[in-house]
C-alpha cells in the first residue's frame, strides 16, 4: 500500500515518466527499509525543489527497483545471472543460494540495461555492469550492450538442460562406445574379427608362426544436425510473459532428448539396417530375431530361454567361438510389462519353479520400458555393452547435451532487431549400429 501510495503521489504531482517507474516498485520491493529511504529522499528533494526531486527519484529508482544483488562488487555479474536463473527454476552455486530471484522478465531487463521505456538500447549508467557481465561470461567486452540478451540465453540454456535430463527412455543401454566427431566428414565403424585359438609352438624345431589377421567389417555414418530458433520478442518482455518463454524452453528441453532416444532406439524399433553386411539388424542370418510375444504363463517362460539361449550361441566373427552372451536388459511396451515383472520374479504361476526370477534385477531395474514401444507384442534383450559392441554414439566436439546461444549479431549494440532476439538451440549427433550380436528382438505384431 505504501508503494503504492508513492505512485499516485509521484503522479499528482506532475511527473509521469517518474511515475511509471515507480509503478515497478509495487512488484519489486518489500523491503520496509527502502521504502523509508525513500520517504526520506522524497521530503528532502521537495524541499529543495523540482531538479532535485527528479534526481532523487532516478537515484531511488536505479539503486532499488530490484534488488537481487546484495551488495555491490566484482561477483555482482554472478548473482545477476544467479538471480536470473532462479526466476528460470534452476540450482544456483551455493554461494547464492541467498540471491533473490528476480521478479519478472522485465524487471531483470530493466535492472541489468537501465532501459526503462524499452527501447533495445541500455544506459549510459549501465555501461560498466554490461562489460563486467560479458567478463564473467568470457566474451568481448564491446559486445556489453547484449549482455541482457546473453545472461537471458544462459538461464534459458540451464532450463533447457534441466528438462532435458527429466525424461528417462534409458537409451544409453543401448551405446557401447563414445566418440568425438571433429567435423562432419564420414566416420568408419571398424569391427575387426576374432582370433581362432593359438597355436602350439616349439622353438627348437620351427619358428611362431605369423599371425594371421581377421577380416574387418565395416561400416560409416556421419554426424546429424538438428535445432530450431526460438524468438523472444521486445512484447514478451514488456508483457513480463515469462511463463510463456519457460514452457517453451523446457518443451524444447524434452523434446531435445525425446530425438536423441529416438535416434538410438528407432534402430531397434525399426529393424534398421547392419553396415557391416547389408541386413536388417534383426534378421534369420544373424540368428537373433523371433516371432513369439511374452506370456505369463509356462510357454512365456520357454519363450524367454529359448531368447536367452538364442543370444548366448552367438558366435565370434572368423573365430566361430560361442561369445556366451547373456543379456543386460529386458526391453517391453508397457503392454508387456506385468508379465515381463511376473517372468522376472519367483512366482509366475503357482507351482512353477522360474528359472528366470531376479535376472533383470530383484527389484526389476534392467527392466527397459518407455513410450517409444508402441507395438504392444513386440520385446528384446540388450547384451551388456562391454562385452560386446552394441550402438556407437558420436557427438560434433564431444557436446553430448544440446547447445543453445544468441543467434541475433551480438554487435549491433540493439537488443531488439526488428523487436525480438533469436536463440538458436542445437544438437549434432548420430548413431550407429557397431554389431549385431548384442540385439534379440521378437517381432510378434
Amino acid at each position: 500500500m505504501m508503494v503504492r501510495k508513492l505512485v499516485f503521489d509521484a503522479l499528482r504531482k506532475g511527473y509521469p515518466e517518474e511515475g511509471a517507474k515507480l509503478g515497478y516498485l509495487e512488484e519489486t520491493m518489500d523491503d520496509e527499509r527502502m521504502i523509508e529511504l525513500w520517504n526520506l529522499a522524497l521530503e528532502e528533494s521537495q524541499k529543495k525543489g523540482e531538479s532535485e526531486f527528479r534526481r532523487k527519484l532516478e537515484e531511488f529508482y536505479n539503486e532499488f527497483i530490484i534488488r537481487p544483488v546484495t551488495e555491490a562488487g566484482p561477483s555482482e555479474p554472478e548473482k545477476i545471472q544467479a538471480a536470473l536463473d532462479k526466476l528460470f527454476d534452476v540450482g544456483v552455486e551455493r554461494e547464492h543460494k541467498g540471491v533473490q530471484a528476480f521478479k519478472s522478465l522485465r524487471a531483470a531487463y530493466t535492472h541489468i540495461t537501465g532501459d526503462v521505456e524499452m527501447r533495445g538500447v541500455p544506459t549510459r549508467e549501465k555501461e560498466k555492469l554490461g562489460r563486467a557481465i560479458m567478463t564473467m561470461l568470457g566474451l568481448a567486452a564491446a559486445y556489453s550492450s547484449s549482455s541482457f540478451s546473453f545472461v537471458l540465453g544462459n538461464s534459458m540454456h540451464r532450463r533447457l538442460i534441466k528438462e532435458y535430463r527429466i525424461p528417462n527412455y534409458q537409451e544409453e543401454a543401448l551405446i557401447s562406445f563414445v566418440r568425438n566427431a571433429p567435423n562432419f566428414k564420414d566416420m568408419e565403424i571398424i569391427s575387426v574379427g576374432y582370433l581362432g585359438d593359438v597355436p602350439d609352438v616349439n622353438p627348437e624345431t620351427a619358428d611362431y608362426q605369423e599371425l594371421t589377421l581377421p577380416t574387418d567389417i565395416e561400416a560409416s555414418y556421419a554426424i546429424n544436425q538438428k535445432g530450431w530458433i526460438l524468438t523472444v520478442t521486445r512484447k514478451v518482455i514488456l508483457n513480463d510473459d515469462l511463463k510463456s518463454v519457460v514452457q517453451l524452453v523446457s518443451k524444447m528441453g524434452r523434446a531435445h532428448r525425446r530425438t536423441h532416444a529416438k535416434r538410438a532406439w528407432g534402430k531397434v524399433i525399426d529393424n534398421a539396417n547392419y553396415g557391416g553386411d547389408g541386413k536388417a539388424l534383426f534378421h534369420n542370418d544373424h540368428a537373433n530375431l523371433g516371432a513369439t510375444t511374452l506370456t505369463n504363463d509356462s510357454t512365456g517362460i520357454t519363450t524367454l530361454t529359448n531368447a536367452l539361449k538364442a543370444m548366448y550361441a552367438q558366435t565370434e566373427q572368423n573365430s566361430g567361438a560361442g561369445l556366451a552372451l547373456e543379456p543386460r536388459d529386458l526391453w517391453v511396451p508397457r503392454a508387456l510389462l506385468e508379465i515381463a515383472k511376473a517372468l522376472n520374479s519367483p512366482w509366475p504361476l503357482a507351482g512353477t519353479i522360474n528359472p528366470h526370477a531376479g535376472r533383470f534385477g530383484v527389484n526389476h531395474e534392467r527392466i527397459i520400458c518407455n513410450p517409444l514401444f508402441t507395438d504392444a507384442n513386440d520385446w528384446g534383450l540388450i547384451a551388456d555393452g562391454s562385452e560386446v559392441e552394441l550402438l556407437e554414439a558420436a557427438y560434433l566436439n564431444g557436446k553430448r547435451e544440446p547447445e543453445f546461444f544468441l543467434a541475433d549479431n551480438p554487435t549491433v549494440g540493439q537488443l531488439f532487431v526488428g523487436d525480438k532476439m533469436q536463440y538458436k538451440s542445437r544438437h549434432e549427433y548420430e548413431m550407429e549400429i557397431a554389431d549385431f550380436r548384442g540385439f534379440w528382438k521378437a517381432v510378434a505384431g
